[in-house]
């Protein structure tokens, strides 16, 4: 896209500054990331993260949290927040004219007040966001699996906490995560579109004048992880989930695009090997692999949903694939066809500033410049699929591990007859059909 260009700075007190300026766009996103997350918490600290980041929408010094939910509504804003094991990212997108006050309220966000009624109240709303997801096996078997996979590496201890991790963080304690991960050299301000860079950094000299500290650094040792296969039942459930590690590779790696067109060969939702072997056939509901990157290591993970009688054939088919693949590597064509796949999805998400925000924030952390959408989609098309059978070598699924979360034994039992009822009706119907 010809015009675009690439700003950064970074302020006397070390807060980060970078922007993708695009004089055609017709609106500007703003945000703000904060290189904190799961695996940054003390073990008294569980949660804090992801709880840090909703109490920073309940408001500063001058603003409640319904303050702060009017100034959003007031700007027309699209906006929203997310934690994940590494970062925690503020964002929002408005209309170009609208973007200086947008930047005031997501940096004003940064410095929340932190009442302690706010934090009690908070806590209800996450401790219901841990329910709710608790009732959802697909989630709870990577949260399990996790935890058991990493081990006692804070990356395995998933994002939001427990309820009695979050029992124990107070509004003191909270204060004191937030003054010793949200310092301004472990922050960065990302633009994307319409914006008047002088202006934003006038704006941004004023408005953080009074933010110090540093960061201690991350511990990015890689955790030691295991292999083999666990799980868990629960009784709610009436069909069988899984999650599936393997050791991946790191963010800030060159590997890293050749492992994600590699994952999408093998895991893609709709055209992989997996989905061919799995999905088509009607063994499993769904089946899926992916690779997360993370800070000095990384992982390929997978999920398979299926009924509980079909679980050991699903996990022998899944397996077996994973072997052919490490001994036959991948088909030109596979890779061709997650090249051009991978690419559209690039090219799709870019074509707004909403879209490029976090890319070209996580871009300038990761390799320490923006890499427009043409550079990063010739990045994929270039990665060839040697470099995928480079990574295949070292033979990465032998050390899988899997984590299965199944129905307990009256509830799978029950199923399993549900089913062999079922397979038997539609074989009566054919009998009769074929008369």
């Amino acid at each position: 896209m010809s015009g675009l260009r690439i700003d950064t700075a970074q302020l006397d007190n070390g807060l980060r500054v970078v922007g993708e300026h695009n004089p055609a766009a017709a609106s500007v996103a703003v945000g703000v990331m904060v290189e904190t997350g799961a695996r940054d918490e003390r073990p008294e600290e569980h949660g804090a993260s992801h709880f840090l980041e909703h109490l920073c929408f309940k408001g500063d010094e001058g603003r409640s949290g319904s303050d702060v939910s009017r100034a959003f509504d007031a700007l027309g804003a699209r906006y929203n927040a997310f934690t994940s094991e590494e970062r925690t990212v503020y964002y929002g997108a408005v209309l170009p004219e609208a973007g200086p006050e947008l930047l005031a309220l997501l940096c004003a966000m940064q410095r929340p007040a932190l009442r302690p009624e706010d934090v009690e109240l908070e806590r209800q709303v996450v401790l219901e966001e841990i329910a709710m997801y608790a009732d959802r096996p697909d989630s709870l078997v990577f949260e399990q699996g996790a935890l058991a996979y990493y081990g006692d590496h804070p990356y395995g201890r998933g994002v939001l906490g427990t309820a009695a991790s979050l029992g124990g963080l107070d509004a003191e304690r909270m204060r004191a995560y937030w003054q010793r991960r949200y310092t301004p050299d472990n922050q960065l301000v990302v633009l994307a579109g319409r914006y008047d860079w002088d202006a934003t950094l006038r704006h941004l000299e004023a408005a953080t004048r009074d933010w110090g500290g540093t960061a201690a650094a991350r511990d990015a040792r890689p955790p030691a992880t295991r292999r083999g296969r666990a799980g868990t039942t629960k009784a709610s459930l009436t069909r069988t989930h899984a999650a599936l590690f393997a050791p991946g590779v790191g963010r800030g790696e060159p590997r890293r695009t050749a492992a994600s067109l590699l994952a999408h060969t093998i895991g893609d939702d709709d055209n992989s090997a997996l989905f061919w072997a799995l999905v088509e056939p009607g063994l499993a509901d769904s089946a899926a692999l992916w690779h997360d990157p993370a800070d000095g290591f990384g992982a390929f993970q997978g999920y398979f949903g299926c009924t509980p009688s079909d679980l050991a054939l699903v996990l022998e088919v899944a397996d077996a694939e994973l072997e052919r693949v490490q001994a036959e590597g991948v088909p030109p064509e596979a890779w061709r066809q997650a090249q051009r796949s991978v690419a559209t999805g690039l090219t799709l998400r870019g074509e707004t500033p909403m879209g490029r925000l976090v890319s070209v924030g996580s871009s300038f952390l990761d390799r320490g410049r923006v890499l427009s959408v043409a550079e990063v989609v010739d990045e994929v098309l270039r990665t060839s699929a040697a470099e995928g059978e480079a990574l295949l070598a070292a033979r990465p699924f032998d050390a899988r591990f899997t984590f299965v979360l199944e129905p307990d034994e009256p509830v799978r039992e029950a199923a399993e007859a549900d089913a062999a009822g079922v397979e038997a009706d539609a074989g009566r119907e054919a009998t009769v059909s074929g008369r």
